[in-house]
């Protein structure tokens, strides 16, 4: 059975102060304070009905303040234990469902909740500060389906999570350590929005912002941002401004740095990091694209530009003690797929650009695959370099520079090309292979020794070459096509 009742009940010591004001019936205020210098303030107006107000203070100079507005079954909870703390809560207009929780341990902390408007679905905020120094801001303006959390379990974090127009938002901040986490999430006009953000460690900044463009709500927008830092000094950045976006950010150990922008629908993007000072760059215009970025090693640096089409892929791996190595993808057309992995080395480059349809750089019928299925772009070793350039359309390419210091160039411009390029064990090699026109096939194998080189030039349509060098110090040059001399 639903109680309904005025109550008032004030606990103060010297120089304690609290107010309350109810103008509507059936509320429920309760304020207790134990310390000195706090004060309280409720309000709870108009005709609402059902509503609990509570704030307990125990400390010193804590100061909370409770306004609820035209209202009925919204509560308000506020419990600070330490000293100068200060909680406010406002949630007005027709908040019938709103209830917002704020729970304050430590001291100097700060917490502002704010739900206005309409809140009629469900808008729920909490906010739990154990440490010192916090500060969490939490804004769901219009309402729907918002919900909100912010944890700051440490010291001199900062998080702040805004939704708008709100729709079907959830967002959540977990900091558990600092201090000197940043984490702002903003999800502007929200629609399906969902964002989850969790930073364990110190001088952690991450940012999430959504802005869907879905305003009728047929059911196709299911964006959902996920980042989570477990290191010191990581920075995470995603921000997506259509409809259908996926992205996750994980980062482990220290100094990473990710960002993620998807601006049309229907992306995907994943970004792992597990090491020192790696950095990931994904960007996304087109529609229905995947990024996926892994790596696990120090200094690596990966870069995804899928700038326009549609169902492109790029898929990037540095891996097993891989340090120092980049890694640049760029694709416009559609149907692009694009898979690159590092091993075992430092300073290698891959760069693979791609305009047109359907072109591939992946595993290869022609070739040996070291690096699996999917990926035909690879290095193994130090300072090697690996460059491939498609310009047209269902063009299939794989390189493989291993060792150190070799290098392999595919150029393909035209349709149905496929090259295959291969230096393995050996030391400053040298392929490149050029393909210009319609249906050639080339297939370059080195192996051992070193300083080899090995040139392929293909023009007009269907020219065929095969070479295999072993050995040292061989030059070899093959020339097909009237325009290839």
């Amino acid at each position: 059975m639903k109680k309904s009742k005025i109550a008032l009940l004030v606990a103060t010591a010297l120089f304690a102060s609290s107010g309350v004001y109810a103008a509507s019936e059936n509320n429920e205020a309760t304020v207790s304070q134990a310390g000195g210098a706090n004060t309280a303030t409720v309000t709870q107006v108009d005709e609402s009905n059902d509503n609990i107000a509570n704030i307990t203070q125990v400390g010193n100079n804590n100061t909370a303040t409770t306004t609820q507005a035209r209202t009925a079954n919204t509560t308000a909870n506020v419990v600070q234990t330490g000293n100068q703390n200060t909680a406010t809560v406002l949630q007005r207009y027709a908040t019938s469902t709103a209830v917002a929780n704020i729970n304050s341990e430590g001291n100097d902390n700060t917490a502002v909740v704010t739900q206005q408007f309409f809140n009629g679905d469900g808008a729920l905020a909490d906010v739990d500060q154990n440490g010192s120094n916090n500060a969490a801001i939490i804004t769901q303006d219009n309402g729907d389906g918002a919900v909100s959390k912010i944890i700051q379990n440490g010291s001199g974090d900062t998080a702040e999570i805004d939704n708008f127009w709100s729709d079907y938002a959830d967002a959540t901040v977990t900091q558990n350590g600092g201090p000197g986490n940043n984490a702002l999430i903003s999800q502007d006009s929200s629609d399906a929005a969902s964002a989850t953000l969790t930073q364990t460690g110190e001088a952690n900044t991450g940012t999430i912002s959504q802005n869907t463009q879905n305003y009728g709500l047929n059911g196709s927008d299911t964006t959902q941002a996920t980042l989570v830092q477990n290191g010191n000094g990581n920075l995470g950045y995603i921000s997506q401004t259509a409809m259908a976006n996926s992205a996750t950010v994980t980062q482990t150990q220290d100094g990473n740095d990710a960002w993620v922008s998807q601006t049309a629908t229907g992306n995907e993007a994943n970004v792992v990091q597990d090491g020192l000072s790696n950095e990931a760059d994904v960007l996304q215009n087109g529609v229905n694209g995947v990024a996926s970025v892994s790596q696990v090693g120090d200094n690596d640096k990966a870069t995804v530009n899928q700038l326009s089409g549609s169902g492109n892929e790029a898929v990037v791996s540095q891996i097993g003690n891989s340090f120092g190595n980049t890694v640049s993808i760029t694709q416009s057309g559609n149907d692009n797929y694009a898979g690159a992995k590092t091993e075992l080395g430092d300073g290698n480059t891959i760069t693979i650009t791609q305009a047109g349809n359907r072109n591939r750089v992946t595993n290869n019928p022609n070739a040996v695959n070291y690096y699996g299925t999917g990926f035909g772009a690879g290095t193994f070793g130090q300072d090697n370099d690996v460059v491939i350039s498609q310009t047209g359309s269902d063009n299939l390419a794989y390189a493989d520079s291993a060792d150190n210091n070799s290098s392999v160039d595919i150029e393909q411009d035209g349709e149905f090309n496929n090259a295959a390029a291969e230096s393995w064990a050996g030391t400053a090699n040298d392929i490149d292979i050029s393909q210009t026109g319609n249906n050639h096939t080339a297939d370059v194998y080195v192996s051992g020794g070193s300083t080899n080189s090995v040139t392929v030039t293909q023009t007009d349509a269907f020219n065929t070459a095969s070479v295999t060098s072993l050995g040292s110090n061989n030059i070899v040059v093959v020339n097909q096509g009237s325009g290839s001399i």
